[in-house]
């Protein structure tokens, strides 16, 4: 569809916002290699990684303000002659959204909308393209008042916008629907579907055009087969151990990077003649691009065969990949096994989507698809008192609470027959018939969450600029000109934002010899950032923020000025604050509270 947009003349390029950096750097060599080097077009193309560690790719930059010298650079070979680059002015920060071609995180383009300095830039920089969002269901409260801001002003500036998910409920839909062409839309097709609507634009406040519903056509449903057990670790490992007697693959999604750190090591220390691995996002940069690679190599869907089916010559005989929810969205992985936290349905679906993903041979005993969720609930009896704390700061207790409520009776689901009518029963007005017990539960946690997302909505509506309006109010109304949110030493209140919760602050560790250069050069800057990490963690932000040294030379470097520096000692370990931080290849960063026993 973008495609087509592109060819008839109706857009000047494409955007596309992903959820996670991750699943950026996965799309943006997809858009590389299938599409735009397949696309034969005459001339040079303009491509552009959008995010914050977009350096991390082999791009070059330039000083803000500056217009350096064009020189051609292919952002894959280095060939000069080749039809793709990333050129350098474009790379500048706030600038890559100028570039015709772009593929990125959503933030990039919900800061469009932010009263930043700059925001008119990012906003000129969508204008007449076509802006893809994937994985929309993934957004909370406040990220959705954002998108549906932002929404508003893509119709205005002719933009042609395609949103994608496999899991939206239909209140959800009909609200995106609304905030782009100004129109309720009545007309509802069976999942799976397609709506189109047309834009609205100032003055008008929706759209002339009716909305379209059509259903879509797909293979058969299959079935999932569930199976219930208790969060324990020994159980955990037993039943790996058993059902992978005669190989496969399998993943264990953990809800927290704390819970997958000790799920890893358990596995690893009873399951001696299994492969173990572990993926999450709190790790060095270096480290979790070689991992998210070796992931995407060993449990990808490999080489298509004449009979339609997949091979994979570097799929282990007996693997477990246990991860965090980074691999639950847009990464093409494919399991033979699965076992999964409790999480909100629409989030156990996408997980469920890794599970048989492409026809291939299975191992025996695994041939059906089998998704075993983790739980101490009682399947049959009252609401468990918690889903557990940290699992509770992640998700919201209602809709862990309906999700098990609609789950815990089932032995399958059909795929996608199934898929609509699971997430309506969660996020749909209609409540299951349960009793007294679970009536006053699912009241107190409704009023918990109607509360905190109405607070949400509220926080991200101060941060946005105007809808469309008349260019005099635009003006007037504008601009509190919020500042970086990566700038631990600006209050929340003034921080532009995109995702809700705890802050974070870029921390660049090193051993404690290493000598830093006083102005660092591009390799310099590119080495640092390789060894940071985003780090987000309640007890330790104003720690770090206050007595983690910010080196001087960082100060003008527009990837580093607002990073702090922790130097480790031989064992590659800090302590701050009453923790201790620990470095480990294998294992990421682990955050222990300083004891006896550790100190």
């Amino acid at each position: 569809a973008a495609d087509l947009a592109l060819c008839r003349g109706f857009a000047r390029g494409i955007y596309i916002a992903m959820p996670t950096q991750a699943t950026s750097n996965a799309m943006f060599k997809r858009v590389q290699v299938d599409y735009l080097k397949n696309r034969r077009h005459k001339g040079k193309l303009n491509l552009q990684l959008v995010h914050g560690n977009a350096l991390l790719a082999g791009m070059g930059e330039v000083r803000e303000g500056e217009i350096s010298d064009f020189k051609i650079a292919d952002t894959d070979t280095g060939d000069t002659n080749t039809d793709m680059e990333a050129q350098s002015w474009f790379t500048a920060k706030k600038r890559p959204l100028l570039s015709p071609f772009g593929v990125g995180t959503i933030d990039q383009s919900l800061l469009s909308v932010l009263q930043t300095r700059h925001w008119f830039v990012r906003l000129f920089g969508l204008a007449g393209k076509v802006v893809i969002f994937d994985e929309i269901h993934a957004y909370d409260a406040y990220m959705v008042t954002i998108l549906e801001r932002l929404l508003q002003w893509l119709a205005e500036i002719d933009c042609t916008v395609i949103l994608l998910s496999a899991t939206l409920p239909e209140a959800r839909r009909k609200a995106l629907i609304y905030a782009y062409s100004g129109q309720n839309s009545s007309e509802n097709k069976c999942y799976p579907r397609i709506t189109l609507a047309q834009s609205r634009h100032y003055i008008n406040q929706e759209t002339n055009e009716l909305i379209v519903c059509k259903e879509v056509s797909v293979e058969d449903s299959h079935c999932i087969y569930l199976n219930f057990s208790r969060n324990d670790l020994e159980i955990l490992a037993g039943e790996l151990t058993r059902k992978l007697e005669h190989g496969g693959c399998a993943a264990v999604i953990c809800d927290t990077v704390d819970r997958s750190i000790e799920v890893f090591r358990y596995l690893q220390a009873n399951m001696h003649e299994t492969e173990c691995l572990l993926f999450h996002a709190r790790t060095l940069q270096v480290w979790r691009r070689e991992r998210e690679d070796e992931v995407l190599r060993k449990f990808g869907k490999g080489t298509k065969q004449h009979d339609g089916s997949y091979t994979n010559p570097d799929r282990p005989f007996r693997a477990v990949l246990v991860a965090t929810q980074v691999i639950e969205q847009s990464l093409d992985l494919d399991f033979d096994l699965m076992f999964s936290e409790i999480a909100p349905v629409d989030l156990l679906l996408q997980r469920i989507g890794r599970l048989h993903r492409h026809s291939r041979t299975r191992p025996e005993g695994l041939e059906m698809p089998q998704f075993t969720i983790l739980c101490d609930g009682n399947r049959g009896g009252a609401p468990p008192d918690t889903f557990g704390k940290n699992i509770e700061h992640i998700y919201d207790r209602y809709i862990l609470l309906r999700t098990w409520l609609v789950v815990r009776g089932k032995a399958m689901i059909e795929v996608p027959a199934e898929t609509e009518k699971l997430i309506e029963k969660v996020y749909g007005t209609d409540e299951e018939i349960c009793g007294p017990d679970w009536i006053e539960a699912l009241e107190k946690a409704k009023r918990n969450l109607v509360h905190e997302q109405g607070e949400s909505q509220k926080a991200a509506s101060r941060l946005l600029i105007c809808p469309p309006c008349d260019s005099e109010d635009i003006v007037r109304q504008f601009n509190c000109e919020l500042f970086d949110d990566d700038d631990p030493e600006v209050h929340t209140a003034i921080r532009a934002a995109t995702r809700e919760g705890d802050p974070s602050i870029m921390l660049v560790m090193v051993n404690a010899g290493t000598v830093l250069a006083a102005e660092p050069a591009l390799d310099e800057v590119r080495d640092l950032l390789g060894h940071s990490t985003m780090l987000s963690y309640k007890g330790l932000y104003h720690e770090l923020a206050s007595n983690c040294e910010a080196p001087k030379g960082w100060e003008k470097n527009t990837h580093l000025n607002h990073a702090r520096l922790m130097r480790l000692d031989e064992n590659n370990r800090a302590k701050i604050g009453g923790y201790i931080l620990t470095v480990n290849e294998k294992l990421g960063i682990v955050i222990e509270k300083e004891s006896k026993d550790n100190g």
